[in-house]
């Protein structure tokens, strides 16, 4: 028999950015639903992996920045309400050629916004981090406000935060189709048919098809996170180890302070196969997957001695131009969708959500959006 419940929002997909929005639905007196096709905090998409980077210094676009703002007053009042710590400052160190287009983009985000920072030199790095052996021409950026967020943990506080407040979860439900008209939204699943006044989406990687319908092609990549133990692990633990990142000539290496047992984790934020279907991903650990991230810890920390404890595949789902897709669908007024984080996401989802929620609620928000809209895309 057809659920003949009906909702005031629908949530599809509850990973960072669904959470979040649920989260804040729910905080509004909003008679949410939220639907996931896996488990809460699963490890299968792209809102995984333990710790996610976080950051004021934002070399994508400046524009990122009074976001950024209001995502870190969100992180704070959600760890307020768990009392739980969910991030970390531990700092972030940033190397790469002066006249890359990584240190451009952070000069003209240190122009236009009053950030902390500190500038170094390879050899300040050194003295400073003597586990760290940049490359002699690099120059370095040090952000004190940077560091890391739990990822799956944070996942769970959202979703534990927003059924506290009245929201109801369906997991391991697949979402067939939905439709919308002036009335409202249906959502078809395999068991229902839910009504809603309006729907938001967030389903990550499978999300191309929607986009493609409207002229937008997301492109799916499949990238292994590596943790690696050492026998000095302990001297590359916060707060005296910082988060980190480099710009070599083989990629885009970041990586995060030893947690706990798990070890230094590192990832690479550049390459990455090309993935047909998100549901069959290649899970396995192949041995080019480590070639570059062991040369890049064989230069850059050379005693370390790295022995790979753990692995695990993220998928990036990237727009064309790599910022983030959030608007209001052009055809349906009442569905909101998100989708196109590009790997550097997980950081805002707090904001995302709340953004989402204007959109869904009230057809409008206050937060400067304007250049992550989907117009940019179909012009």
């Amino acid at each position: 028999m057809a659920d003949s419940n009906r909702y005031d929002a629908i949530v599809v997909g509850l990973g960072a950015m669904g959470a979040a929005a649920l989260q804040q639905l729910a905080r509004r007196g909003v008679k949410v639903l939220g639907i996931e096709q896996h488990p809460i905090a699963h490890d299968l998409g792209s809102s995984h992996g333990t710790v996610r980077a976080i950051r004021k210094a934002y070399f994508e676009h400046p524009d990122y920045v009074p976001l950024l703002e209001r995502s870190y007053e969100l992180w704070n009042d959600l760890e307020n309400a768990t009392g739980e710590q969910l991030l970390n400052q531990c700092g972030l160190l940033l190397t790469a050629k002066p006249d890359s287009e990584t240190m451009r983009g952070l000069e003209t985000c240190y122009a236009e916004h009053s950030l902390p920072h500190e500038r170094l030199n390879a050899q300040e790095v050194q003295k400073r981090y003597p586990q760290i052996t940049p490359p002699e021409d690099h120059t370095a950026l040090f952000d004190p406000s940077g560091g890391y967020v739990f990822a799956e943990t944070s996942v769970r506080r959202l979703i534990t935060q927003a059924e506290g407040l009245g929201a109801d979860v369906r997991i391991h439900e697949q979402v067939q189709g939905w439709k919308a008209d002036a009335q409202g939204v249906t959502v078809h699943t395999v068991d229902s048919e839910i009504s809603a006044g309006s729907l938001i989406i967030t389903v990550g990687p499978w999300a191309t098809t929607l986009l493609a319908e409207l002229g937008v092609e997301l492109k799916v990549l499949r990238k292994p996170q590596l943790w690696y133990d050492s026998p000095h692990i302990d001297r590359y633990r916060p707060p005296e180890f910082p988060c980190f990142a480099t710009e070599m000539d083989s990629g885009f290496f970041y990586g995060f302070p030893a947690l706990g047992d798990q070890g230094l984790k590192i990832a690479e934020h550049l390459g990455g196969s090309h993935v047909d279907d998100p549901s069959n991903i290649d899970r396995a650990l192949h041995p080019g997957d480590e070639t570059e991230a062991l040369e890049y810890l064989q230069q850059v920390f050379p005693r370390f001695a790295p022995r790979l404890k753990h692995f695990s595949i993220c998928m990036y789902t990237k727009s064309p131009d790599d910022h983030f897709i959030i608007d209001t669908h052009p055809q349906f007024e009442r569905v909101v969708l998100a989708a196109g984080f590009s790997g550097h996401g997980f950081k805002f989802a707090p904001l995302v959500g709340e953004v989402l929620t204007d959109l869904a609620i009230e057809g409008r928000t206050e937060h400067p959006i304007d250049f992550l809209r989907l117009g940019r895309l179909t012009k």
